[in-house]
């Protein structure tokens, strides 16, 4: 009878320990297992999303673009028109145009390496007023226009600088760039000489002085002519600066 009994309590002991066991899998079946699941999922959401911050940082660094700002309908006009030269190998998106301190919601995309006029923007302008043009783009930088503050005085507009950009990207390292003025006298920096080591060399030539006209513009390396332009600034009609590409 003792023996019968000592049995039956073994038994009863084994499908205890079955039973413990079962529940304890089915417990980790449905909490720890899934809950190691959504914790890898979740570190690799945040892999992914700093791979995308990371990127999205590295190109708003990588972003050049230059802004420029003139009369949309001649120097008396009511509305200015703002140009955007992309200088980088990105496309770059406009999403606000700041004039002072007001700001107009735009989306104008600007390919890379191209030029985009953006407007016309009306500012009822005030005689002895000054206007501060800077555009916003959709990775978060502001430029702010390239010739300076644009005024209206005595019922037209003045810019701050005309500019001639000289950009090169022709194989070389030496570089001349001879400018002449309309008068035919040479501007006083010419030549200049740029050096360039991979990539590209930038040269900017003020001819506030001399005014709006027809320029001359030649690049040498060494003694060969490897540009020739002629480039007219045509403000108030048009940017207070223009490009050469050589």
């Amino acid at each position: 009878m003792s023996t019968i009994r000592i049995m039956y309590r073994s038994r009863k002991r084994g499908v205890s320990t079955i039973l413990g066991t079962l529940i304890f899998i089915g417990i980790l079946f449905t909490a720890v297992i899934p809950m190691s699941l959504v914790m890898k999922q979740a570190d690799t959401i945040y892999e992914q999303k700093k791979l995308e911050m990371e990127r999205f940082d590295e190109e708003r660094a990588r972003e050049e673009i230059d802004v420029y700002v003139f009369p949309t309908e001649g120097a008396a006009s009511d509305n200015l028109t703002v140009s955007v030269h992309n200088r980088c190998e990105l496309t770059v998106r406009i999403i606000r145009i700041w004039i002072n301190d007001t700001f107009i919601a735009t989306d104008y995309v600007v390919p890379s390496m191209s030029e985009l006029e953006l407007g016309s923007f009306y500012v009822a302008p005030r005689d002895g007023s000054t206007y501060d043009v800077k555009v916003t783009t959709e990775r978060g930088n502001v430029f702010e226009c390239g010739s300076g503050t644009i005024s209206y005085q005595d019922g037209h507009w003045e810019v701050e600088n005309l500019m001639i950009n000289v950009l090169i990207s022709s194989s070389g390292i030496v570089f001349k760039i001879y400018v002449t003025l309309p008068s035919g006298d040479p501007h006083p920096d010419s030549p200049a000489m740029v050096w360039k080591i991979g990539g590209s060399a930038f040269k900017s030539f003020d001819v506030t002085t001399p005014g709006a006209g027809t320029y001359n513009v030649k690049v040498k390396r060494g003694s060969k002519l490897i540009h020739d332009e002629n480039v007219t600034i045509s403000w108030p009609s048009g940017p207070p600066v223009v490009w050469v590409y050589s």
